[in-house]
Protein backbone atom coordinates (compact mmCIF):
# COMPACT_ATOMS: atom_id res chain seq x y z
CA UNK A 1 0.00 0.00 0.00
CA UNK A 2 1.50 3.57 -1.01
CA UNK A 3 1.97 6.25 2.08
CA UNK A 4 -0.24 9.30 2.09
CA UNK A 5 -3.52 7.84 -0.06
CA UNK A 6 -6.00 7.55 2.14
CA UNK A 7 -7.88 4.27 2.51
CA UNK A 8 -10.82 3.50 1.20
CA UNK A 9 -13.53 2.77 3.82
CA UNK A 10 -15.06 -0.76 3.87
CA UNK A 11 -19.07 -0.95 2.88
CA UNK A 12 -20.94 -1.89 5.64
CA UNK A 13 -23.78 -3.87 4.51
CA UNK A 14 -27.18 -3.57 5.79
CA UNK A 15 -30.25 -4.71 4.32
CA UNK A 16 -34.01 -3.01 4.45
CA UNK A 17 -36.91 -4.77 4.25
CA UNK A 18 -39.18 -3.22 1.85
CA UNK A 19 -41.81 -2.29 4.73
CA UNK A 20 -38.80 -1.24 6.74
CA UNK A 21 -37.72 1.06 4.07
CA UNK A 22 -40.99 2.47 3.51
CA UNK A 23 -41.20 3.12 7.10
CA UNK A 24 -38.14 5.08 7.67
CA UNK A 25 -38.74 6.98 4.42
CA UNK A 26 -42.15 8.35 5.25
CA UNK A 27 -40.38 9.40 9.03
CA UNK A 28 -37.83 10.63 7.48
CA UNK A 29 -40.17 13.10 5.15
CA UNK A 30 -42.19 13.96 8.29
CA UNK A 31 -38.90 14.96 10.17
CA UNK A 32 -38.51 18.43 11.19
CA UNK A 33 -35.38 18.35 13.12
CA UNK A 34 -32.13 18.65 11.28
CA UNK A 35 -30.72 15.94 13.67
CA UNK A 36 -32.93 13.38 13.96
CA UNK A 37 -33.54 13.30 9.81
CA UNK A 38 -29.81 13.10 9.63
CA UNK A 39 -29.61 9.33 11.64
CA UNK A 40 -32.71 8.44 9.16
CA UNK A 41 -30.86 9.55 5.98
CA UNK A 42 -27.76 7.61 7.48
CA UNK A 43 -29.77 4.40 7.49
CA UNK A 44 -31.50 5.11 4.09
CA UNK A 45 -27.92 5.82 2.36
CA UNK A 46 -25.89 2.79 3.64
CA UNK A 47 -29.22 0.42 2.85
CA UNK A 48 -28.38 1.86 -0.45
CA UNK A 49 -24.71 0.49 -0.54
CA UNK A 50 -22.66 3.72 0.30
CA UNK A 51 -19.90 3.48 2.67
CA UNK A 52 -19.98 4.89 6.10
CA UNK A 53 -17.11 7.42 5.12
CA UNK A 54 -19.05 8.93 1.42
CA UNK A 55 -22.75 8.70 3.75
CA UNK A 56 -20.34 10.82 6.87
CA UNK A 57 -19.48 13.60 4.55
CA UNK A 58 -22.55 13.65 2.65
CA UNK A 59 -24.30 14.47 5.63
CA UNK A 60 -21.30 16.46 7.33
CA UNK A 61 -21.02 13.86 10.59
CA UNK A 62 -18.48 11.60 11.74
CA UNK A 63 -18.12 8.15 10.47
CA UNK A 64 -18.03 7.22 14.23
CA UNK A 65 -21.91 8.79 14.72
CA UNK A 66 -22.98 6.73 11.37
CA UNK A 67 -22.15 3.47 12.86
CA UNK A 68 -23.62 4.35 16.14
CA UNK A 69 -26.71 5.38 14.08
CA UNK A 70 -26.09 1.88 12.71
CA UNK A 71 -25.74 -0.39 15.23
CA UNK A 72 -29.08 1.25 17.17
CA UNK A 73 -31.20 0.93 14.01
CA UNK A 74 -30.13 -2.80 14.44
CA UNK A 75 -31.05 -3.04 17.97
CA UNK A 76 -34.77 -1.38 18.02
CA UNK A 77 -35.29 0.22 14.53
CA UNK A 78 -36.31 3.40 14.01
CA UNK A 79 -36.94 3.86 18.03
CA UNK A 80 -33.19 3.54 18.43
CA UNK A 81 -32.87 6.51 16.21
CA UNK A 82 -34.80 8.95 18.52
CA UNK A 83 -32.90 11.28 20.65
CA UNK A 84 -33.22 10.70 24.10
CA UNK A 85 -33.48 13.13 26.30
CA UNK A 86 -31.53 15.74 27.28
CA UNK A 87 -30.46 16.81 30.57
CA UNK A 88 -29.76 20.20 31.30
CA UNK A 89 -31.78 23.35 32.53
CA UNK A 90 -34.87 22.82 34.07
CA UNK A 91 -37.48 25.58 33.02
CA UNK A 92 -39.00 28.02 35.86
CA UNK A 93 -42.63 26.65 37.23
CA UNK A 94 -44.73 29.17 38.84
CA UNK A 95 -42.99 27.76 42.29
CA UNK A 96 -39.94 28.68 41.07
CA UNK A 97 -41.52 32.02 39.81
CA UNK A 98 -42.73 32.71 43.32
CA UNK A 99 -39.53 32.08 44.97
CA UNK A 100 -37.86 34.59 42.46
CA UNK A 101 -40.53 37.29 43.34
CA UNK A 102 -39.89 36.81 47.29
CA UNK A 103 -36.17 37.04 46.78
CA UNK A 104 -36.68 40.45 44.77
CA UNK A 105 -38.69 41.98 47.33
CA UNK A 106 -35.31 41.39 49.79
CA UNK A 107 -32.39 43.06 49.88
CA UNK A 108 -29.21 40.75 47.93
CA UNK A 109 -27.76 41.55 51.96
CA UNK A 110 -29.70 39.80 53.59
CA UNK A 111 -28.69 36.62 52.22
CA UNK A 112 -25.44 37.25 52.35
CA UNK A 113 -24.40 38.65 49.16
CA UNK A 114 -22.00 42.01 49.07
CA UNK A 115 -24.17 43.35 46.53
CA UNK A 116 -27.02 46.26 46.62
CA UNK A 117 -29.06 44.85 43.97
CA UNK A 118 -30.17 41.75 42.56
CA UNK A 119 -27.90 40.34 39.67
CA UNK A 120 -28.75 37.06 37.48
CA UNK A 121 -25.74 34.93 38.44
CA UNK A 122 -26.85 36.12 42.51
CA UNK A 123 -30.29 35.32 41.57
CA UNK A 124 -29.26 31.81 40.12
CA UNK A 125 -27.21 31.07 42.76
CA UNK A 126 -29.79 31.15 45.16
CA UNK A 127 -32.36 29.51 43.05
CA UNK A 128 -29.97 26.93 42.78
CA UNK A 129 -29.86 26.46 46.61
CA UNK A 130 -33.90 26.24 46.50
CA UNK A 131 -33.68 22.97 44.05
CA UNK A 132 -34.14 25.27 40.64
CA UNK A 133 -31.19 24.58 38.13
CA UNK A 134 -32.21 27.44 35.73
CA UNK A 135 -29.73 29.19 33.30
CA UNK A 136 -29.13 32.97 32.84
CA UNK A 137 -31.62 33.09 30.13
CA UNK A 138 -34.02 31.17 31.75
CA UNK A 139 -34.43 33.73 34.43
CA UNK A 140 -34.06 36.48 32.38
CA UNK A 141 -37.36 35.69 30.73
CA UNK A 142 -38.76 35.36 34.14
CA UNK A 143 -38.13 38.63 35.09
CA UNK A 144 -39.59 40.07 31.69
CA UNK A 145 -42.61 37.79 32.57
CA UNK A 146 -42.75 39.15 35.99
CA UNK A 147 -43.44 42.64 34.66
CA UNK A 148 -39.19 43.37 35.80
CA UNK A 149 -36.86 46.00 33.70
CA UNK A 150 -33.25 46.58 33.32
CA UNK A 151 -32.47 49.99 33.34
CA UNK A 152 -28.60 51.88 33.96
CA UNK A 153 -29.18 53.60 37.01
CA UNK A 154 -29.60 57.49 36.42
CA UNK A 155 -27.65 59.30 38.97
CA UNK A 156 -29.59 62.71 40.45
CA UNK A 157 -28.25 64.79 43.27
CA UNK A 158 -30.26 63.86 46.07
CA UNK A 159 -29.86 67.36 47.99
CA UNK A 160 -28.69 70.55 46.44
CA UNK A 161 -26.57 73.09 47.64
CA UNK A 162 -29.18 75.72 49.31
CA UNK A 163 -26.88 78.05 48.79
CA UNK A 164 -25.77 77.30 45.09
CA UNK A 165 -27.28 80.45 43.36
CA UNK A 166 -25.34 82.31 46.08
CA UNK A 167 -22.06 80.61 45.25
CA UNK A 168 -22.40 81.65 41.64
CA UNK A 169 -23.00 84.80 42.20
CA UNK A 170 -26.40 85.26 41.46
Amino acid sequence: MLRGLAKETPRMALALTEVERTALEAVAAAERQGRRWRRYQAVLLLATGQSPGSVAQSLDCSRASVYAWVAAWRRTGIAGLQEGAHGGWRKLDAAGEQILQALLATDPQTHGHQATGWTVPLLQGELAQAGYRVGGRTIRRALHRLGYRWKRPQYVLDRPDPAYAGKRGR
